[in-house]
């Protein structure tokens, strides 16, 4: 239980470290424009990236919603994985 705390805990503040790093950087060094554009445009096309990551696991997994969903059940001292029909 207290490995998944922390596992979430972790998810949940990695992006302010993140910021939190980025501001420090950025106030440290004063990086030039150029140097922030190109910041800019890696982070947008991590962005895209990300977007089109969980774009394409949606089309490719998941069931028509018109499918009936078969429960897992016990079958002779085996379970059956649950199913889409």
């Amino acid at each position: 239980m207290i490995r998944i705390l922390v596992i979430n805990l972790v998810l949940f503040l990695t992006p302010f470290f993140i910021v939190w790093a980025w501001t420090q950087f950025v106030s440290s060094s004063q990086p030039s424009d150029k140097l922030r554009k190109r910041y800019a445009a890696a982070a947008l096309i991590g962005l895209a990236l990300v977007v089109a990551s969980l774009v394409s696991y949606r089309v490719s997994t998941g069931n028509a919603p018109s499918g009936n969903y078969i429960a897992p059940y016990l079958e002779d001292g085996k379970i059956v994985p649950g199913r889409f029909e």
